[in-house]
């Protein structure tokens, strides 16, 4: 999910043959595990080069389209991963990671209509943990939060590792009035040394949710520069509803 940029709007195979695949097949699995983390990382350059190298000797690997549409789809070329999805799909017309992506590249502009694709891929992956995520973060732009959260307890009850179904239910508790709860939620999150700066910065949000402005210019004085520090605390002051703040 991918979200203090959204401002919260206030505020993710090769086609099937029986020929054995190369013995490089293993080395473009492990370089697209890369790739994946580069992109959790921040780094989509990086990311996409990867994709686009197993993709020079496999163009028809369909999670090296996907990776590469979600990469440029981090870099803002929507364009591109519309087109990399399709591919994707024209291989496997089923792909969950290929549909997801089509459904995530409508959040921006349909949110209705993200909301009725991201339904349709969990009505064949009832228990996918990024889907059940992504379809809380929709209704939570949309202001439903209670429907999201029960979304997200159903990711984390699916794979109670993934830190982005964590982050994003303690997000939308801070966004309906239980900042607190979403704040000692992000303590035990942040307390992970695997924990990335975006967590962190999500952190600071739900500390000025809470009021508790002095945490926050604290946390965000850990990740950013000064000047960075004070402007981004402004500008997630004017995200929080007239609360005291200390």
């Amino acid at each position: 999910m991918r979200r203090i940029g959204t401002g919260l709007l206030a505020a993710l195979c090769v086609a099937g043959c029986n020929i054995k695949p190369p013995a490089r097949t293993v080395d473009d699995r492990s370089s697209l595990g890369s790739a994946r983390q580069a992109l959790a990382e921040g780094a989509a350059g990086t990311s996409l080069a990867i994709a686009r190298g197993v993709l020079d000797s496999q163009p028809r690997n369909v999670a090296a389209l996907v990776q590469a549409g979600n990469a440029e789809a981090a870099l803002g070329d929507r364009i591109a991963a519309d087109d990399s999805y399709k591919r994707a799909l024209a291989i496997s017309s089923s792909d969950v990671g290929a549909r997801l992506g089509l459904a995530k590249l409508m959040i921006r502009d349909n949110l209705p209509g993200a909301e009725a694709a991201l339904r349709q891929i969990l009505a064949s992956a009832p228990r996918n943990a990024i889907v059940l995520t992504d379809l809380g973060y929709v209704l939570d732009l949309q202001e439903r939060h209670a429907e999201a959260q029960v979304y997200y307890q159903q990711a984390i009850a699916v794979d109670p590792t993934r830190i982005s179904s964590r982050t994003d239910l303690a997000l939308s508790l801070a966004l309906s009035g239980h900042a607190e709860q979403a704040e000692q939620m992000f303590r035990d999150i942040t307390a992970n040394a695997g924990a990335t700066q975006k967590v962190r910065l999500d952190f600071a949000l739900a500390q000025v949710l809470a009021g508790h402005d002095k945490d926050a210019a604290v946390t965000l004085a850990n990740e950013l520069t000064p000047e960075e520090a004070q402007s981004a605390l402004q500008g997630l002051e004017q995200l929080r509803p007239a609360t005291k703040a200390n």
